[in-house]
């Protein structure tokens, strides 16, 4: 299955789109910001609506952290399941 491109929650500067379109190809997204800047004027800022769309499309990409809280609770999961499976 290939992998969505997303919007980058770490390489961002207004939404994230051009770090997760750099993410998603390999490309530092410096290149891409240029790029969206530079076709700007001559698309008839058209390049603007683009972006503005492709934030309300692409997700967000989230790094989740695991915390001590779920990690007790997990925890006690598979613990309780031992005991059931024991009996």
């Amino acid at each position: 299955m290939k992998e969505r491109i997303t919007r980058s929650s770490d390489d961002r500067f207004l939404a994230g789109v051009c770090g997760g379109i750099g993410e998603h190809f390999g490309i530092d997204s410096t290149w891409i910001r240029l790029g969206f800047i530079f076709i700007t004027p001559f698309s008839y800022f058209l390049s603007i609506l683009v972006y503005i769309t492709c934030v309300f499309l692409m997700p967000e990409k989230r790094n989740v952290q695991e915390t001590s809280y779920h990690k007790r609770h997990h925890r006690r999961d598979s613990t309780k399941e031992l005991n059931k499976s024991k009996k």
